[in-house]
């Protein structure tokens, strides 16, 4: 079983149109997801030492989008698509056990 340094969950629960509480993937969840992504295939990260996933509800919705890393259970808030480097950036320093997200 792989052994993640920093294994990063992104909310991407979608509730659909006129649900009475806010989702993560109506703000742009998968998105953000997919530019942490490819973002850190792009800067060649060492395979392996991280893991970044799609994560069913967080229960923190009406704080933007929500991500937590593990295993230290770093909770991010209030995140926004264009959050997508300085995520790569402090998980990349994650991985290598530097400092916290």
């Amino acid at each position: 079983m792989p052994e993640f340094k920093a294994h990063l969950f992104i909310c991407g629960n979608d509730r659909g149109p006129g649900a009475k509480r806010e989702s993560c993937c109506a703000k742009g969840a998968g998105e953000l997801r997919d530019r942490v992504k490819q973002l850190a295939k792009e800067r060649n990260l060492p395979k392996g030492s991280f893991r970044v996933n799609h994560a069913g509800c967080l229960d923190v919705c009406e704080q933007g989008i929500a991500a937590v890393i593990y295993p230290k259970g770093e909770w991010l808030l209030n995140l926004k698509p264009e959050d997508a480097p300085r995520i790569v950036d402090a998980l990349e320093k994650a991985a290598r056990g530097e400092e916290k997200i």
